[in-house]
């Protein structure tokens, strides 16, 4: 069961978006992963290369990048590595911002747009619900 658990969480952090379900049994070796659909017009293509950002971007208004499950919030790779982002970063779409570990997988947690980081809103090592927002973001256009 944990090579099977170490495959999924493998298969999670080479995701551009989380999955809406992720279901594991050990009886009969069973693994789930569900995608919604995603939103018109809210996937770019990763290959696509984005200008650097400019200063000058105009702030289409704030989001929030939340936990895609329940579990423990990280704000880093690992203990005492640098955060993948702080207030003020600027983030691209599919751009890892943490990590929510939930039993014993590291599941990425990803910005789903383009924007700066206003405030890191829940703890390193903070635990957190479903859904529950993690960062907040100025999304830019």
């Amino acid at each position: 069961m944990e090579s099977v658990r170490d495959s999924a969480a493998l298969l999670l952090s080479q995701v551009a978006r989380p999955p809406s379900l992720l279901r594991l049994e050990a009886g009969e070796v069973v693994i789930e992963l569900r995608w919604d659909p995603p939103a018109a017009g809210t996937e770019r293509p990763q290959d696509a290369p984005r200008p650097e950002p400019d200063a000058a971007e105009t702030p289409i208004g704030p989001a929030l990048v939340r936990s895609p499950t329940v579990g423990v919030f990280y704000h880093a790779p690992e203990p005492g590595n640098p955060p993948f982002v702080t207030e003020g970063s600027l983030v691209e779409p599919g751009q890892q911002v943490g990590i929510v570990e939930a039993m014993k997988m590291m599941i990425p947690v990803r910005a789903e747009q383009h924007g700066r980081v206003l405030a890191v809103l829940k703890g390193d090592g903070e635990q957190v619900e479903y859904a529950e927002g993690l960062m907040s973001l100025e999304v830019m256009d």
